[in-house]
């Protein structure tokens, strides 16, 4: 007789989000599941294929990696290549942040990442963030890390916008 496996499915629920150990629940995403290879054993990053706006590439042109970070808030990149994006959006360099109208959000295009050849946007309302001072401003930060390639970090702000899987038994990532 086959052996039978058993899995424990534990679901964490809260506010607005939900948080399994053991298995995927399909039911909480639509579309397919989109299985991403991780670069190497013990980190969680992918290869990007660009990061463009209006269909036009704004960085990373020709591969580059990205980290998907659960720890981290914004989405942080090289300085030079995050200053692009605040350029494309109007932003306004002030201490660490950049600021925008908080209007803009309902004008400004989506950013769209492309990983394993399938598009991530990631729309201007997601993306422009408001303080406690009610002023808003960019969620494209330097990334204080220095990398020999061009490194990315995609924080909460890209990963709430997707079901996401961190599947370390097979070494991949799900986006969908």
């Amino acid at each position: 007789m086959g052996e039978v496996e058993e899995r424990l499915l534990l679901v964490v629920r809260a506010k607005g989000s939900v948080v399994m150990f053991g298995g995927v629940d399909k039911s909480y995403c639509q579309g397919a599941l989109n299985w991403i290879s991780l670069i190497k054993v013990g980190d969680w990053s992918v290869y990007m294929d660009r990061i463009s706006m209006k269909r036009k590439i704004i960085v990373c042109s020709s591969c580059c990696k990205a980290l998907v970070d659960t720890r981290t808030s914004l989405i942080l990149g090289p300085r030079r290549l995050v200053n692009n994006i605040q350029k494309l959006s109007g932003a306004m360099p002030q201490g660490s942040e950049h600021y925008v109208s908080c209007f803009v959000d309902n004008t400004l295009p989506s950013i769209i990442f492309t990983i394993n050849g399938i598009n991530y946007p990631v729309p201007a309302q997601a993306s422009i963030l408001k303080n406690t001072r009610g002023h808003c401003y960019t969620s494209f930060q330097e990334s204080k890390v220095r990398t020999s390639r061009e490194t990315w970090i995609l924080g909460d702000v890209f990963l709430r916008l997707f079901f996401s899987v961190f599947d370390r038994g097979n070494d991949r990532i799900v986006l969908a």
